[in-house]
């Protein structure tokens, strides 16, 4: 990245280039730079770009051959076209024949290295490799500090590790976090662990929500789908089991207090929610009598009984239980 802005503050611009790895959002990035460097606000006539799609060679070269108007380049985007693999010898024979008025930019996740197009470009053109492996916690440590320092926020390096290991690596997902915490935080400096907790468990309550709403359903798969989005969240098997049994109380609490006819607002009082989520829960309660409800509770205690005696792993056990409960809908 460092490469691709010095290359457009000195104005120094290839024909071609190739943005190529398996980080998405650095690709993306130095994507919209080369726009933003290439292609000013009022010249967008002048960018073109294909995404997903088979490319025609022929409007493809009708399109890179024309010059630019009124501006010094043309911008042509291919993003995931597969071009280098299916253009093969046609492709080279168009870059070959690109006016220096015309840019092109390939972005693929993918690009093998024997092919004559990508040995085309590496000696003609310049390839820019974009890979997970690189971004390093350090690495991504700086650029959360670096976000946040651009809103004249700042964090502690304990909690920046803290927040890396419940968002994860993924480049798209730390960026929204972060402006999502900048949002939290409004005119405060500083943000802390509470403020993360406070925004990331939110994310975490809602596919609880989602998981015990499918199991009332008795669908299988998308109550493991949920699962499975939780822990690619980095959610421990066994604070999710817990938010599971937290969720069913709820539920009891609800369904009791409400068969009583008690408001909504006492109810949210004693369950320490907000008006509005006591009616979004109370709406799975369809799905639910008290009897069952506290066999899905007793269910959840078995299991963590069962992983606390090493009779089974945490993931594994908490899988097997969403799967028992959504097969006791059916009963």
């Amino acid at each position: 990245m460092k490469e691709l802005q010095r290359q457009m503050k000195e104005r120094i611009f290839h024909k071609v280039y190739l943005l190529t790895g398996d980080e998405s959002y650095l690709i993306s990035q130095a994507r919209h730079l080369l726009k933003d460097a290439m292609i000013p606000e009022g010249a967008e006539m002048n960018y073109a770009i294909f995404e997903d799609a088979k490319v025609d060679m022929e409007e493809l070269r009708s399109l890179a051959c024309t010059y630019p108007f009124f501006n010094e380049k043309r911008l042509i985007v291919l993003d995931r076209t597969g071009i280098m693999k299916s253009g093969k010898d046609a492709f080279v024979g168009l870059l070959e024949q690109l006016p220096e008025t015309t840019c092109m930019v390939l972005c693929e996740p993918e690009a093998d290295k024997r092919t004559k197009v990508y040995k085309w470009i590496k000696k003609n053109g310049y390839i820019g490799e974009f890979l997970k492996k690189n971004q390093t916690e350090k690495v991504l440590m700086r650029w959360v500090a670096a976000l946040l320092g651009k809103e004249k926020k700042q964090i502690r390096e304990s909690d920046v590790k803290y927040f890396l290991e419940r968002v994860g690596d993924d480049m798209f997902q730390i960026k929204n976090e972060t402006e999502k915490l900048i949002s939290y935080v409004g005119e405060r400096a500083v943000i802390d662990r509470a403020d993360m907790e406070a925004i990331l468990s939110g994310e975490i309550q809602n596919k609880i929500f989602d998981l015990v709403s499918a199991i009332a359903a008795g669908r299988k798969q998308r109550a493991l789908a949920y699962y499975n989005d939780l822990i690619l969240l980095k959610e421990p098997p066994m604070h999710i089991l817990f938010l599971i049994l937290r969720q069913y109380r709820l539920l009891l609490l609800i369904g009791n207090m409400r068969a009583v006819h008690k408001s909504e607002k006492d109810i949210a009082q004693m369950a320490g929610i907000p008006v509005f989520a006591v009616r979004k829960n109370a709406s799975m309660l369809r799905g639910y009598d008290e009897k069952m409800l506290k066999r899905c509770m007793e269910r959840c205690i078995q299991t963590e009984e069962e992983i606390k005696r090493g009779r089974m792993t945490d993931r594994i056990g908490v899988e097997m239980l969403i799967v028992g409960l959504s097969a006791g809908k059916k009963e």
